[in-house]
């Protein structure tokens, strides 16, 4: 079967599934999903053995609602999550490193970091179900720094030679340690948070790095990254003592003296249970219950409710973070899924109940934000301070009072220690060098940057606090649980800030060789060096547009470009464009983009190009780039040379003598002149 077959095939397979389902909102695979196309305000979603309506909150912590809303919910204190006829759920958000970090971000008093330690559920339905309540210990070190980073220097790296740069398997401080130990010479190493690992020698002299760039912990491999040197987990503590550590999703980062994972406590009406040395999965009922909770897969529980319907009602817990008193430490991701057979009950309950965080479930995001007493609010205008609206409104309406308050506290603590708390709130700007993101805004544009516009902003403000590399496994999760919007009325986020414009409203080239630097007076950035027809390419047709300079951002970041290309020509030609990758500051290595069908003319949705640049002393950077045009237009094969192949690292197809090839070689300079 070719592909054309294929194709055909899978159209028809696609077209006889949605004729038998005959269903508008029915879901596809994630993986066969298109990206920006979305269906919200249903009860048509799954979690587990539940069909209804999904909700959740996960990472900082970000809200999105049964109806399809999402917001973040950035303060700290005790929250109503949700409360209606059959459920009162609560939850307990706390800052980020708010006991054991406090120092190490150098954030201070920072209200936008903030995610969820405890759970509450009580079931309003029926009163002899007790109140269930999942909770993290809250740990401590007596050095104000986690575990796998005391012994390092934190924001240095070292000013020489490297012995090598690599990615260690682990993706840890720790893996990072054992690469340098395992290494001839090796004697000191750098770990970055997006992963990556330098290793020195000796002699190597610590240096402190620029605040915009990744943040790093380096260190003598005999001092730095021991995790096992210190304890992470106060002992003698009732708490950790009854706590039975599960892992902790792809974010674990292990090492902590206690084992891989995080301590979940369960309490019972108020009862701590010892589930240190549980037998069996099921923390409270069996399968055959009406109300059950049971650790599940890697790294969850599952609690299941009856509804009045008969229907299953699924909550599902997840723990995520990198583990006991580390960076991004363990707190909570929860989704919560109401039955579609019980929509009517979920819909028409007393409104004096109030809603909590999730919303109203009716099938309409924009209602969503309420008061207790069942007053709509509107919903912020997209004017920057989506954030502060959000922050407020959580402050405003879901803080839960000492008496309504379902939650057993912490050891030595009380309600004044977890109440909610009114601080001045700060934006997450990671274009903010001042801000201080755990890695540099480069790195975050580049995991967040094409995720759905729903969980864009809630990408970023997690990557920002370290949490980078659960980012994609999060996405997946959420796209196959819930359905995300990219409508930007149901995102209480601030609007993402529009790419640069590459034509203008009459389709004409902006930022061209001729354009991209003010200052060059018309004279081209863009120089032909090479070709395979003296042909000039057709006038008023740059090939090489949408130019953007990317200056260094990280020591493993050099300069930068990125661009469009071009169809020059009257008809449809297959593109290739040969250029270097940037692998680090000082090494490139060659790739090939294939545009299969490029029409001629300004394209606002062409493909982007980032390129590496060369870079020696006393010369300004520059990049080669070679583009290949393959078509049946009369200007290429009229001017054709024969023994134009396409660079076979481009992987193009076997044309035959039809369609001409024409190579055009470029150079590009990756700065302008006054800034060279």
């Amino acid at each position: 079967m070719n592909f054309g077959q294929a194709f055909l095939f899978l159209f028809a397979l696609a077209n006889s599934v949605n004729a038998e389902t005959d269903d508008p909102n029915e879901r596809l695979l994630a993986t066969s999903r298109d990206k920006d196309t979305f269906y919200v305000r249903g009860y048509h979603e799954n979690l587990g053995e539940c069909n209804g309506a999904v909700c959740g909150l996960w990472g900082d912590p970000h809200i999105l609602t049964c109806d399809g809303l999402g917001y973040d919910c950035n303060a700290a204190g005790i929250f109503t999550i949700m409360k209606n006829s059959l459920y009162n759920i609560q939850a307990n958000f706390i800052h980020v490193n708010s006991i054991e970090m406090g120092k190490v971000l150098d954030w201070g008093n920072f209200p936008s970091a903030t995610y969820t330690n405890d759970i509450i559920i009580q079931n309003v339905l029926d009163p002899t179900v007790p109140i269930m309540q999942f909770t993290f210990p809250h740990f401590h070190t007596e050095e104000d720094m986690a575990p796998s980073e005391r012994g390092c220097f934190v924001r240095f790296s070292y000013d020489s030679h490297e012995l090598a740069r690599l990615w260690p398997e682990e993706r840890t401080i720790v893996g990072c340690r054992k690469a340098c130990e395992d290494r001839d010479g090796c004697e000191k190493f750098v770990y970055k948070h997006d992963n990556r690992c330098q290793l020195f020698g000796e002699n190597a002299k610590i240096k402190k790095i620029p605040s915009s760039w990744s943040r790093r912990v380096a260190g003598p491999v005999e001092k730095c990254g021991h995790p096992e040197f210190y304890d992470s987990i106060e002992d003698n503590n009732e708490q950790t003592a009854k706590a039975k550590v599960i892992p902790n999703g792809s974010g674990n980062k292990g090492g902590c003296r206690k084992g891989d994972g995080c301590p979940v406590n369960f309490y019972v009406d108020g009862e701590l249970r010892d589930i240190s040395n549980l037998d069996g999965d099921y923390l409270y009922g069996d399968e055959s219950s009406a109300v059950s909770a049971k650790f599940s897969d890697y790294n969850q529980i599952r609690i299941k409710h009856t509804a009045p319907s008969g229907a299953i009602s699924e909550i599902m817990l997840e723990t995520a973070g990198d583990g006991p008193g580390e960076l991004f430490s363990c707190h909570w991701n929860m989704f919560v899924c109401l039955p579609a057979a019980d929509e009517d009950f979920f819909h028409h309950y007393e409104l004096e109940l109030g809603e909590g965080l999730f919303g109203s479930p009716d099938n309409n995001s924009h209602n969503d934000w309420m008061t207790p007493e069942g007053d709509e609010l509107d919903l912020p205008s997209h004017n920057g301070r989506e954030g502060q609206a959000a922050y407020d409104y959580c402050l405003d309406n879901w803080c839960v009072s000492q008496e309504d308050s379902l939650m057993v506290y912490p050891e030595g603590t009380t309600y004044e220690n977890v109440k909610c708390k009114k601080e001045n709130f700060t934006t997450v700007d990671v274009n903010d060098p001042d801000f201080a993101c755990v890695v540099s805004a480069d790195h975050i544009k580049e995991v967040c940057g094409q995720k759905p516009l729903m969980i864009r902003a809630a990408c970023e403000v997690d990557c920002c606090l370290g949490g980078c590399d659960a980012q994609d496994e999060m996405e997946d999760e959420l796209t196959d649980l819930v359905d995300l919007s990219n409508d930007p009325d149901d995102c209480i986020y601030p609007t993402p800030t529009p790419p640069a414009a590459v034509c203008d409203d009459s389709d004409n080239f902006l930022s061209t060789g001729e354009t991209a630097c003010p200052s060059t007076a018309g004279e081209s950035i863009v120089k032909v060096i090479d070709s395979t027809t003296s042909v000039e390419i057709p006038d008023g047709q740059p090939v090489i547009y949408g130019i953007k300079f990317i200056p260094v951002t990280d020591d493993d970041h050099g300069r930068r470009i990125t661009f469009r290309v071009d169809n020059p020509f009257g008809s449809v030609a297959d593109t290739y464009v040969r250029y270097q990758k940037e692998v680090g500051v000082h090494a490139n290595d060659p790739a090939c983009e294939s545009l299969p069908g490029v029409q001629p003319g300004c394209d606002v949705e062409s493909k982007e190009i980032t390129v590496g640049c060369v870079e020696y002393p006393g010369v300004d950077a520059f990049t080669i780039v070679d583009v290949y045009f393959a078509s049946l237009d009369p200007f290429v094969t009229g001017n054709a040379d024969d023994s134009t192949e396409v660079e076979k690292c481009c992987k193009a197809p076997e044309y035959d003598g039809s369609i001409g090839i024409i190579k055009y070689s470029f150079k590009i300079q990756c700065v302008c002149p006054t800034d060279a």
